[in-house]
């Protein structure tokens, strides 16, 4: 009997060195995944638009190709991530669709290298770039 616990133990002590090596390849390759990370744009959105009325949002480029964001319930704010298929140098547009109602069209945005942040309020169809420093 004793011989079959003490190989289960050491079994089980090979599984858990195995899995923390395992865990620990996939952390660093992580990490190195990262250093060289694509630009990121990400969407602050008000729909304070009136009457109130549920929102989807796209990333519209020159070509009509648009890009699913995300829905916004009336008198919400939600974050929304641009897609890392935006090149850099590409211009777009953000576009809320309403029901019954004209579409909110953004001014028109190009993506950069750079990280970006937008604050974007629906019923003046108003844009704030806060990362930009002034600079």
């Amino acid at each position: 009997m004793r011989s079959r616990y003490s190989s289960r133990g050491t079994a089980g002590s090979t599984i858990a060195i195995l899995a923390a090596l395992t865990l620990g390849a996939c952390a660093s390759g992580h990490t190195h995944a990262n250093e060289g990370h694509a630009p990121r744009t990400v969407i602050h959105l008000s729909n304070n638009l009136t009457p109130p009325v549920d929102v989807t949002v796209y990333a519209v480029g020159r070509g009509g190709l648009r890009q699913l964001l995300g829905d916004l319930p009336p008198n919400g704010h939600r974050v929304l991530r641009l897609p890392g298929a935006i090149q850099p140098g590409t211009t777009y547009h953000i576009v809320a669709e309403r029901n019954g109602g004209r579409p909110v069209v953004s001014q028109p945005i190009t993506a950069t290298n750079d990280d970006m942040m937008i604050d974007w309020d629906l019923q003046t169809n108003s844009m704030w770039f806060p990362s930009d420093n002034g600079s």
